[in-house]
């Protein structure tokens, strides 16, 4: 019932956001605007390269809090290519199946350990949209948004009471050995001595893709690098209603709704909106190859980890 609910939500709101996406690509779109916007970046290949650096350097950051979390004599190499597998599958398939293929490549280096890649990848996202959620609280703040205080006590308590549910279900129910194995390991990962360096790098890391955003709206508006943040963590955000790939149509609807909140136009915006998702399609494919060269597995091998998808999510 639970996961029904979920998907329910999941549609109407994505459908509402791809609702917004049209709205704006019939009102707001000009191709004058989204072509100047275009050479100007290409135009500036410093700023180009600065891009792909900050970019790069949150996903190396990422990968670093995954190795940290899991096995350090584990080469880097095979949790940047996880990372940048997810990264291609997301956005090459409209449900983020990545993250099934990301939680394989390692479970494959370790010999079909699947607790341990589930539960670290979980813990890996769940301190992701923790990080995600206080650049978009103090973004709300600071542009004078209210946030509801109670909202937020609330959804504090219920996923307290949810984890106390699990873990006295799981206390319970002595025969349920896969979920008590899920919780041990995911307790044992939690306990990690580097869980407070993993937090600081992963809060990083979201700042060091902040520079996208950040370097597209800042050739004619004043944009601050909090604003990149607050953009970058509504959009990315918006992942969760993703029903394209790449959150093609959420994302940029998001986007462009928070640009507009920090005084840029609305066709502004939704240009500013299609060029940060261009950079960041086009960076994904290239992310494919790397990950490809970086850790080689067979189709079948990948088509075998999404099958994975429905038992992960």
């Amino acid at each position: 019932m639970g996961k029904k609910l979920s998907r329910i939500i999941k549609w109407v709101f994505g459908l509402l956001l791809i609702s917004l996406f049209a709205f704006l690509l019939l009102n707001e779109f000009n191709v004058t605007t989204l072509t100047t916007l275009t050479k100007e970046l290409i135009s500036n290949p410093g700023l180009l390269f600065a891009m792909v650096i900050g970019y790069t350097c949150s996903f190396l950051l990422r990968g670093l809090c995954w190795r940290l979390l899991v096995d350090r004599t584990i080469s880097m190499r095979v949790y940047l290519a996880g990372i940048f597998y997810s990264l291609f599958f997301n956005h090459l398939l409209p449900f983020k199946g990545g993250e099934a293929v990301r939680m394989g490549v390692l479970a494959h280096k370790q010999k079909g350990q699947w607790t341990t890649s589930i539960q670290s990848v979980v813990i890996l996202r769940a301190i992701d949209l923790f990080w995600l959620g206080i650049f978009a609280m103090i973004g709300a703040e600071l542009f004078g948004i209210t946030v509801s205080t109670t909202f937020l006590l609330g959804m504090i308590t219920l996923c307290l009471v949810s984890v106390l549910i699990l873990i006295l279900y799981v206390r319970k129910k002595a025969n349920a050995g896969f979920l008590y194995k899920q919780f041990a390991m995911m307790k044992k990962l939690v306990n990690s001595p580097y869980m407070v360096l993993i937090f600081l790098i992963s809060c990083l890391s979201w700042i060091a893709e902040g520079i996208v955003v950040y370097s597209v709206a800042g050739f004619n508006h004043h944009f601050a690098y909090l604003d990149a943040m607050w953009v970058t963590a509504l959009s990315v955000g918006s992942g969760v209603f993703q029903l394209a790939p790449g959150g093609f149509a959420t994302y940029e609807s998001v986007m462009s709704f928070s640009l507009h909140q920090v005084g840029i136009g609305w066709e502004e915006a939704f240009s500013i909106a299609l060029v940060t998702h261009a950079f960041k399609y086009a960076y994904s494919f290239v992310a494919g190859l790397v990950a490809f060269y970086l850790y080689p597995l067979r189709f079948q091998e990948l088509r075998s980890f999404m099958k994975k998808k429905g038992e992960t999510s």
